[in-house]
């Protein structure tokens, strides 16, 4: 079934974000280091989650991008689904991008410059993909740009909703109002973009920069943070012996088999575009691992360093690692799910948008739903009923048409998000203490790549292996409940509680 693309940010890298020289919380102040209160933060956390989640190449951009590719272009399912892999990819190395914003400051800060100069460079590079829709190459180019610069901006929302959350003891509500956000985005963008896809690619291009450059000059007037020197500061010789342990035999083993998987299917001209991906995948951990090991005495790079080493022998976390993984790397048919509704069904592009916004709002619900139903029965019970229910509902797109359509996106949109919701639970308590925010993002990128890569590997199913649109919904929805076999394998300790019960 259809999956959400991750649109929040990854927070912070160093667990406590900013706290004072003796490591207590600064809850107690009102004001932050650079004068701005909580209001002031809400309205950068909720403009930069709006922002950076509406302006995307998977939410306002879906439909006019893969109309404009499939029609103007001319291309295939699996080229299409191969563009937005390339395109949104920077989402994959989201960790990446916190360590660089928090360990080294632009222009003197870690946040304002960041935000400004990223959102900045979005708008530009919206702007060039409208410019350049009529030619492949300068539009994936742009594209590609534009989400880079995009992941940087989003990045630093999430570094700003921690921090506030820690200063104020607001955790909780601005958690709520990125998603608040989020949802609202995730409603609106569909419903215009399945109008833009009627339109000259140029308005879409035009919106899009028009959100994140309304971003930057929200930050430049509200985003008040005092200069810094780049600390550099010497490490301890214990730290760096710890940096430099290497990672587990079992991770360089599995990224070496990928890597043979990768060189064997690049041999055979169907499966080469399935080999790229797998070569991506195994370069965002090689530079996860290159980031654990490399010496240095920065001591924000340091600390994430010791993060990963606590990562590295987390054997809960890798469990979690290799759930996610395997669920969203299904064979999906996102995009072939796009050409069904046009070429087959001939649903026009506006009431296409309107049924994926008609998925976000029942999105809504699901997690409202979520929230309360937690505290009612374990993880491992939530896991399972709502991944299973997901598999099994996945099979009444067999039976989609003009009149059973909006049904099924109501009950696939609630079923989806609330397997994703139990997912990201699964992911938030399989995280090691002391490193919550590096290991989160790290599973994130996992995910983020599952979900790329599942669209590309349904996609050309279809189009190198001619398997028919009904039997690729019925792989998707067997595989899917296949993966419930990994549940068991899960530990105990985490999923086999409730909601705010402690672990053990």
């Amino acid at each position: 079934m259809s999956q959400p693309i991750e649109t929040g940010a990854a927070a912070d890298i160093v667990p406590g974000g900013d706290r004072g020289e003796s490591g207590s919380t600064v809850l107690s102040k009102s004001r932050g280091a650079g004068g701005m209160g909580a209001r002031e933060y809400a309205i950068l956390v909720g403009a930069g989650a709006f922002a950076t989640t509406f302006a995307q190449s998977r939410v306002l951009a879906q439909l006019p991008t893969t109309f404009l590719l499939k029609e103007h272009f001319q291309l295939q399912k699996e080229d299409v689904a191969l563009f937005f892999f390339w395109a949104t990819f920077a989402w994959n190395v989201k960790p990446v991008a916190g360590i660089l914003t928090d360990a080294f400051p632009l222009f003197g800060t870690r946040r304002r410059h960041y935000m400004i100069l990223g959102s900045a460079a979005a708008g530009v590079f919206w702007l060039l993909m409208g410019v350049s829709s009529y030619a492949y190459t300068p539009l994936l180019l742009a594209t590609i740009g534009m989400n880079i610069a995009t992941v940087f901006s989003s990045t630093v929302m999430g570094g700003l909703m921690v921090e506030a959350g820690q200063m104020f003891g607001a955790s909780g509500r601005m958690s709520s109002l990125r998603q608040l956000v989020q949802s609202v985005a995730s409603i609106v963008a569909p419903l215009l973009g399945g109008y833009l896809a009627t339109r000259a690619y140029g308005w879409t291009a035009g919106i899009g920069a028009a959100a994140v450059l309304a971003l930057a000059a929200c930050t430049f007037w509200v985003l008040r943070e005092p200069r810094v020197v780049r600390a550099v500061a010497a490490a301890s010789a214990e730290a760096i012996t710890r940096v430099r342990q290497r990672p587990p035999a079992a991770l360089l083993g599995g990224l070496l088999a990928t890597a043979v998987v990768a060189t064997w299917l690049f041999q055979i001209p169907e499966m080469k575009n399935i080999a790229f991906s797998l070569y991506a995948l195994v370069l965002v951990f090689a530079l996860v691992i290159a980031t654990a090991m490399t010496p240095t005495s920065n001591a924000v790079i340091v600390g994430a360093q010791i993060q990963l080493g606590q990562i590295f022998r987390s054997r809960t976390l890798w469990m979690a690692v290799a759930m996610l993984f395997l669920i969203y790397t299904v064979p999906g048919f996102n995009t072939a799910l796009v050409y069904q509704q046009s070429d087959v069904l001939q649903f026009g592009k506006s009431y296409i948008g309107l049924l994926s916004s008609l998925e976000g709002a029942v999105g809504v619900a699901a997690a409202l739903f979520y929230v309360f139903y937690c505290r009612k029965v374990n993880l491992q019970f939530l896991l399972v009923g709502s991944v299973g229910l997901n598999g099994v509902a996945t099979f009444l797109y067999l039976v989609y048409n003009a009149s059973t359509a909006p049904l099924i996106h109501i009950v696939g949109g609630f079923l989806v998000i609330m397997s994703e919701l139990a997912l990201m639970d699964l992911a938030v308590r399989s995280t090691p203490r002391g490193c919550e925010a590096l290991g989160f993002a790290l599973m994130m990128s996992v995910r983020n790549f599952g979900i790329a890569l599942s669209d590309v590997i349904g996609s050309q199913m279809m189009d190198e292996f001619h398997v028919s649109f009904n039997s690729l919904v019925i792989i998707n929805g067997l595989t899917t409940l296949a993966v419930l076999g990994f549940a068991p394998l899960l530990p105990r300790a985490i999923v086999n509680r409730r909601e705010g019960e402690p672990i053990g």
